[in-house]
């Protein structure tokens, strides 16, 4: 970003490895360099409290999960959980080619894609989840596009999830759970080559270190090229960890560097077609401009995204049934783009609807993340029940440093764009901001076992969230406190052998200011002194297992709702009433396992209704952007131990709308995948095609001026090794 007004360079958590031995250091005294005793010796592996990320799976090819982590901080099966969870495997999605989150999520029912260019934004049952993303269960909210080379699995909690992990949107959160050290010796490189300029290697080495020590070392590099003019991109990563084991003590240090540097792609903008007397447009059409036609500017445009991330988790048994588990993780985002996209469909100083006007914007983002938690965890009996006792105290610390520039560039024809003359306005000083947020949260569960195959869930939080956020060009600031509780109660029972009712009813909160880190400094109204926004969910269905458990399935019926939403007086700017109300009502229905020998299936589809009941009368009526009514996908697979392999399926996705005022519906459409390889004793061969028909679609949207057309056939062609 060479003529970028302010440009950082070099990395900021030059003092951040320091921080975590402190950290580690200042806990009790802990036996890690002691030899097991006799009693860890006997300890089994089923008398072991869980901890928070399980990877055992029934077979090789069975696309369901063991236990998972990301509905109760500890691992559960699916059947005891009284509400719906979805895990993707991420070697799937590696195998079809994609490396992004937007790849692995797409079919996935109820989840939509809302990707800006510049980070990761995906709707849950109709609601956004921005901040709601998760890495091994720590707040990874910041604006940044995920790299899947470092996770093994997704894990997506669907519906208020704040009883565990605080704020947030309500439609849920997806957590992502990175490769850890075992004592299994095992090597991994591979090599992708594929369309558009794909290509990339890929190395993962686990070795055991002794008796109790084990590391693991993830690294990767990868050039992704695209079907759209002038947009490319490299990523790299490094992740080692190191993990000691014994008895039921362990603890885990992990570390994580990634980088992306790539063109920022906003897509191509909808055609308008009417204009008001006011000049707003009124009514559009889709694109006319090719799908690969790029409205930024060639050659100049830029965006680097820059992560370190260092985590520790520490687990202690005290007791024969109880443990201690404390985490720390430092995160820092270090991101500078230089972009001109299309801010308006049309030329609005001319009403020329043949050309579209754009703007420049150039932006340094410095966010930092500490959080720490200390949880106790333990099992007890009081007479014929029997409980499972989570208690946790959350602490994290945020600061978000967004300086931006703002400008223009010339206008481009709406057809065929020139993105070469890019003239305009030189970026000026808009935005320097400083934001700072703090939470304390308190939180406790219990799943019990009520006997007569009947189980509870239950969960109590308080949340405290500071937000303090200051304007530096106007030397404005302004503050803001919160405080809520968020409950959640649910029940499971198994009515017959392998068929379970279950029912649950949660709540959300989102503080002002909690999604994307800050505040408006002395913005005018009452902007700042509005209180939360809160979300409920209630859901009911049935998780059945099938063919002496080799099917399992998921049937869910749900209604979630966003209230005290904010609601703009159009007679007083800058003020606003919590009157708005969203609703989404909707089933939903999964099924994964083994139908027969080596034979695999793993599908799902959502039908929903998400709709604005209640928020400015331009609004109301009208459905959540982005979201479609259906959703989801439908895969067979064939994968023996060993020689051939393969896979195909569908991917359906309903039409949406790309903004608010629902003027421009994207069509909706069915992408056929598919994949074939061979696989020897230490080898993979796997060929991957995506869009395999070659229809043309659009991926999402973030608005009228940019909707994101979905690839062409793409082909990709790994090589996999391991030792």
């Amino acid at each position: 970003m060479s003529d970028s007004p302010v440009v950082r360079s070099g990395f900021r958590l030059r003092a951040l490895p320091s921080a975590l031995a402190a950290a580690v250091l200042s806990m009790p005294a802990l036996p890690l360099l002691a030899a097991p005793t006799a009693d860890d010796q006997e300890e089994t592996v089923t008398s072991r409290l869980p901890a928070v990320e399980v990877r055992d799976r029934r077979s090789q090819g069975d696309p369901r999960p063991g236990k998972l982590s990301s509905a109760t901080r500890t691992a559960t099966e699916l059947t005891d959980i009284p509400q719906t969870v979805q895990s993707v495997a991420v070697e799937r999605v590696m195998a079809y080619g994609g490396r992004d989150m937007a790849a692995a999520l797409t079919g996935v029912p109820g989840i939509s894609n809302v990707s800006d260019t510049r980070f990761d934004a995906f709707r849950i049952r109709g609601f956004s989840n921005a901040g709601d993303m998760l890495l091994d269960g720590v707040r990874d909210d910041a604006q940044y596009v995920r790299s899947l080379g470092t996770i093994e699995r997704i894990e997506i909690l669907k519906g208020p999830a704040a009883v565990l992990y605080g704020r947030g949107s309500g439609g849920g959160v997806i957590n992502r759970i990175s490769k850890q050290p075992g004592q299994e010796a095992f090597g991994q490189a591979s090599a992708t080559f594929g369309s558009y300029g794909q290509q990339g290697v890929a190395l993962d080495w686990n070795r055991p270190l002794d008796a109790q020590w084990a590391m693991r070392l993830n690294l990767g590099r990868e050039h992704e090229g695209n079907f759209r003019d002038e947009v490319r991109g490299t990523r790299q990563y490094f992740a080692p960890s190191v993990k000691w084991e014994s008895g039921r003590d362990s603890w885990l240090l992990q570390a994580e560097y990634q980088e992306f540097l790539r063109t920022p792609d906003r897509g191509v903008p909808a055609r308008v077609t009417a204009l008001s007397p006011r000049n707003t447009a009124t009514a559009y059409a889709l694109p006319v401009a090719d799908d690969g036609k790029f409205f930024g500017a060639a050659g100049r445009d830029v965006l680097r995204d820059t992560t370190l991330a260092l985590r520790s988790t520490f687990t202690r048994a005290v007791a024969p049934d109880w443990s201690i588990r404390h985490g720390i993780s430092l995160f820092e985002l270090d991101s500078d783009f230089d972009n001109s996209f299309v801010s308006q469909s049309f030329v609005s100083s001319t009403r020329n609807l043949q050309q579209v006007q754009r703007s420049r914007f150039q932006q340094n983002l410095l966010q930092r993340n500490l959080q720490t938690n200390l949880e106790l965890l333990g099992k007890l009996a009081s007479g014929p029940l029997q409980h499972e006792l989570l208690a946790g105290v959350e602490y994290a610390w945020q600061k978000r440093d967004p300086r931006l520039w703002m400008g223009s560039a010339t206008p481009v024809s709406l057809r065929n764009p020139d993105n070469r003359d890019n003239k305009g306005v030189v970026p000026q000083p808009w935005q320097m901001n400083y934001h700072k947020a703090s939470n304390l949260g308190i939180y406790a569960q219990d799943q019990i076992d009520l006997g007569g195959r009947l189980k509870g869930l239950f969960g109590l939080r308080w949340d405290d969230f500071e937000i303090d956020s200051r304007n530096q060009l106007r030397n404005l600031r302004s503050e803001r406190s919160s405080h809520a509780l968020s409950p959640r109660v649910g029940a499971v029972w198994e009515a017959i052998p392998d068929q379970h009712l279950y029912l649950s009813w949660s709540k959300n909160y989102a503080p002002v200011g909690g999604d994307v880190i800050g505040i408006t400094p002395g913005a005018d109204g009452n902007a700042n002194d509005l209180g939360p926004q809160y979300s409920r969910q209630v859901e009911t269905g049935l998780k059945s297992d099938w063919l002496d458990r080799r099917i399992s399935t998921t049937l869910a019926w749900f209604q979630l709702e966003l209230y005290n939403r904010t609601v703009a007086d159009p007679l007083k700017p800058g003020t606003f009433y919590q009157t708005g109300l969203e609703r989404n009502r909707g089933v939903e229905f999964s099924v994964a396992g083994e139908v027969l020998r080596h034979w695999f299936l793993r599908a799902g589809w959502t039908q929903q209704n998400a709709k604005v009941l209640q928020a400015e009368p331009q609004f109301t009526g009208k459905r959540a952007s982005g979201v479609s009514a259906r959703n989801g996908s439908l895969f067979v697979s064939y994968a023996p131990p060993l020689g051939w392999f393969g896979e195909t399926g569908l991917i359906v996705e309903g039409a949406r709308f790309a903004d608010r005022d629902n003027l421009v519906e994207l069509p909706a459409y069915t992408r056929w995948d598919a994949m074939v390889g061979y696989r020897l004793q230490r080898a993979d061969f796997t060929l991957a095609a995506t869009n395999l028909a070659g229809r043309r679609y659009y991926a999402s949207a973030t608005g009228a001026s940019q909707i994101i057309p979905g690839a062409p056939r793409a082909v990709s062609f790994t090589a996999t090794y391991r030792f």
